[in-house]
């Protein structure tokens, strides 16, 4: 990605990014929406599909979920939806809509907005039509207007959401391409065997074993093996350290190790693609973030992947301008400026070092 273009999604009323680097950092003060700016681009790279959708809105307690994962009452359903539109404007009107592109010009835009539903059948299957208010009695009968939900467009593609419904598929839309999305404080134990997986026997694993040692030098080996506690049994990350064939639990050497995995098993794991991170210092002590940015830039070159990384500290700004030696990558400062998020970006190395160097406030 280039540039990035954003309307109506949560704090932003409308954004645009220019430009865009291999390494992008995102600051700025609480609320200003660093983390939306996350959640945007994953639902570009999804083209809004229905399900990923329904990920960002509990991770964000926004969804209510049952045994099967899904909020049955349709009203509970639609004030989650519509928490995603900025002002949680319940509007149905065609000129409203969430957009996330490249630009404002882009010609396979992401655009989503709120319709009134009609269903009826063809055949043996239930087939929904969607509706924007100027539609009604004019082109319908409001009379025949069944419940409401949301049109998802992705160029030729499109997809309606119903509130009432566990699913509303109609389509898969592909991803764009591959990426890799780790939230503020999730370590997700199962998500980690499976990327492991992907890489294990490969020379990746020597990368993981590098960035493990940042915490941990005596790491020597890694595996994950099934901890065989019946019901409750799941594979588990275990290591190996120099002299020793004993295996240790990840999980007992604290947070931090155990983030460092997450990071880097995710970097390895979409080439070609998009890492975003919510909040690189999570977990962290000051004093190693230099050595993971480190690996990051080295990674994002060698396998081509595009980072997109949030923080509120100070420190890991410092860190980012010490360690961006090839300037490859750029800061972008959010702000809001009358209810409205602005960004400023920061590409200039050595402007961002003088700042960092004088203990100038970059957040």
């Amino acid at each position: 990605m280039e540039s990035l273009h954003i309307k109506n999604f949560k704090n932003f009323k409308e954004l645009t990014i220019d430009k865009l680097r291999k390494v992008n950092l995102i600051v700025g003060k609480n609320n200003v929406g660093k983390s939306s700016l996350l959640e945007a681009i994953s639902i570009y790279i999804t083209n809004g599909e229905e399900n990923w959708l329904r990920v960002l809105l509990a991770d964000r307690g926004e969804a209510i979920r049952d045994d099967e994962g899904f909020e049955m009452n349709p009203e509970n359903v639609k004030n989650h939806y519509i928490s995603l539109f900025s002002g949680w404007e319940e509007n149905y009107n065609g000129g409203f809509e969430m957009v996330f592109g490249t630009n404002a010009n882009d010609e396979i835009p992401v655009r989503i907005s709120q319709v009134y539903i009609r269903e009826g059948k063809r055949g043996t299957s239930t087939q929904m039509e969607a509706f924007h208010e100027d539609m009604i009695d004019v082109q319908v009968d409001k009379s025949s207007i069944t419940g409401a939900g949301l049109l998802v467009t992705s160029g030729t593609q499109s997809n309606i959401i119903s509130y009432s419904k566990k699913r509303s598929y109609l389509k898969v839309f592909n991803e764009k391409f591959p990426f890799q999305y780790i939230p503020m404080y999730m370590i997700d134990r199962i998500a980690n065997a499976k990327l492991f997986d992907n890489i294990s026997l490969s020379p990746d694993e020597d990368y993981v074993l590098d960035a493990l040692r940042i915490i941990n030098p005596t790491i020597s080996r890694i595996r994950f093996i099934d901890t065989n506690e019946g019901r409750n049994s799941e594979r588990i990350a275990v290591v190996t350290v120099k002299g020793s064939d004993k295996r240790y639990r990840l999980s007992s050497m604290g947070d931090g190790i155990n983030r460092i995995l997450t990071i880097i098993l995710a970097l390895l794991n979409c080439k070609d693609g998009i890492l975003l991170l919510d909040e690189f210092e999570t977990g962290l002590h000051y004093s190693v973030q230099d050595q993971l940015w480190e690996i990051i830039f080295m990674l994002s070159e060698k396998l081509n992947v595009q980072v997109f990384v949030t923080t509120h500290s100070n420190d890991c700004v410092n860190s980012f301008a010490r360690t961006n030696r090839q300037g490859v990558g750029q800061l972008i400062r959010l702000v809001n400026q009358d209810g409205t998020t602005v960004s400023t970006i920061f590409d200039d190395m050595e402007e961002l070092r003088f700042a960092s160097d004088n203990y100038v406030e970059m957040r």
